[in-house]
């Protein structure tokens, strides 16, 4: 058996290594080879390379179809849950309660005009210029309510984090 193993190694060897272009996967293959042809019955006299070279080819064929399937699988899996999204659990879903309340706990804390233009502009998505005509102010003073609430909503958030 050790003689044949030599003889046909190095063959097998280059035959996956031009098929997967893996040295370590080409090892895998080359074994498990060697071992659906000495594993059996034991028979080694009708050896050839055509019956060792089917072996090869089928692992190969094998190899594939369980890479589709796995391929399948995975597409099949993020069509289902959306790529790049994260798994939602309790524990997300409470932390992201708790953030929105202490958001809203640090608008209720600003003046209501500057709470109020700072709604309409970063979460309405309204134009400042709009914003300014309505209120009756300059669109600067659109930015500055708007850089007021971002100041005090970051100050809280700090002193939250600490």
């Amino acid at each position: 058996m050790a003689a044949h193993i030599r003889h046909w190694r190095p063959a097998l060897m280059s035959f996956f290594l031009k098929r997967v272009h893996n040295h370590a996967e080409a090892e895998d293959l080359t074994q498990e080879t060697f071992a659906r042809v000495f594993g059996g019955s034991g028979a080694e006299a009708g050896l050839h390379a055509g019956y060792i070279f089917k072996i090869a080819a089928n692992l190969l064929r094998d190899r594939s179809r369980r890479s589709r399937v796995r391929t399948e699988q995975y597409d099949t899996v993020c069509l289902l849950y959306g790529q790049g999204v994260d798994w939602i659990d309790p524990e997300k879903i409470a932390a992201g309660r708790s953030l929105v309340a202490q958001i809203m706990r640090s608008l209720r804390d600003l003046p209501e005009r500057t709470r109020t233009i700072f709604v309409l502009y970063r979460i309405e998505a309204i134009d400042k210029r709009v914003i300014a005509e309505s209120f009756g102010i300059s669109p600067s003073a659109v930015e500055k309510h708007v850089a007021r609430a971002t100041s005090h909503l970051m100050a809280r958030a700090r002193e939250v984090s600490k």
